[in-house]
């Protein structure tokens, strides 16, 4: 008679609990569909965007940056320039190369890949070409552009990908990332890497 009384409290219980309908946070239509539940904000990176004017301004600064996302290495003279990729260009002076430091930084917004001729770089900004004359270092300037040249970096630039892994706010492709920010996002995109 002990043996049974466990057997029956699982049988009332079973029949009790079956009885209970669903009460979630999404009503049901009766067809089984229930609405999704509302977005999940998460902490993870926001776009900072700005018009394309200013986003594809060239600038030096003889400010160095530290090197986050350092991209290919140009040799040239007493220099080598590195890219920040998505964001600009490194300038080391390598004159005494066991004491090679940075001495400036050229901001360009969406850069990814430079080659030197002459006293030229050659460089993408976003999906233009650009040329800049670094033939006076403490007067870098833009020589030309040719607009639209990679057209993939339109808006796919590096710069348009966070500098992390973690969530982020999917960006607006109608407008240009500058820069990404840590705040509360909601949970879209993902960056594994």
């Amino acid at each position: 008679m002990h043996c049974k009384s466990p057997l029956l409290l699982i049988l009332l219980s079973t029949i009790h609990f079956s009885c209970w309908k669903y009460r979630g946070s999404a009503p049901n239509d009766g067809d089984g569909y229930s609405p999704p539940a509302p977005p999940v904000k998460v902490w993870g990176y926001k776009p900072v965007y700005g018009v394309e004017s200013t986003a594809k301004t060239i600038s030096f600064t003889s400010s160095p940056r530290q090197v986050v996302s350092g991209g290919n290495i140009y040799a040239f003279q007493n220099y080598i320039f590195q890219v920040e990729t998505g964001y600009g260009i490194h300038v080391i002076d390598n004159s005494i190369s066991s004491d090679a430091h940075r001495v400036g930084f050229i901001n360009v917004n969406g850069c990814s890949q430079i080659s030197i001729k002459g006293d030229k770089l050659y460089t993408n900004s976003y999906d233009d070409l650009v040329v800049i004359d670094f033939s006076d270092l403490s007067h870098i300037r833009e020589f030309s552009r040719a607009k639209g040249v990679f057209t993939e970096y339109r808006y796919y630039s590096p710069i348009a990908q966070p500098p992390g892994p973690g969530f982020y706010e999917c960006p607006d492709y109608g407008n240009f990332v500058v820069a990404w920010q840590m705040d509360s996002v909601t949970q879209q995109c993902y960056k594994s890497f």
